[in-house]
């Protein structure tokens, strides 16, 4: 199994499973690829998802702004504590990386 860190919170997960050979089939190789919680629970293949990248100068307001309406609402300390990761770590990559900073879907997936 293959796994990459999307923050604290999510991993995406790679599976690679053989399929058992049978006398006329040699064993085929699949990859299951799943985003799962800390708890390793699978988010379910129904559910829409979003990704924010660093570069993209409109995700740290939209991180500030969502920050505001999780603290307003009661969220808990924990999910407080992982907004504010990716805020610092957004807001690192920006200062390290101004050249690198974009627009959203300016450069069309590049």
């Amino acid at each position: 199994m293959t796994t990459k860190s999307i923050d604290p919170k999510y991993t995406i997960e790679v599976r690679e499973e053989w399929a058992e050979a049978t006398p006329v089939t040699p064993p085929v190789p699949s990859r299951r690829i799943e985003i799962v919680n800390l708890s390793g629970v699978p988010i379910p293949e129904d559910e829409p998802m979003i990704l924010f990248r660093a570069r993209d100068y409109l995700a740290l307001p939209m991180l500030e702004h969502y920050a505001k309406l999780a603290l307003a609402d009661g969220c808990t300390d924990f999910h407080m504590q992982g907004i504010q990761n990716r805020i610092d770590a957004f807001r690192q990559f920006a200062a390290e990386h101004p050249d690198r900073m974009k627009q959203p879907g300016v450069t069309k997936g590049i």
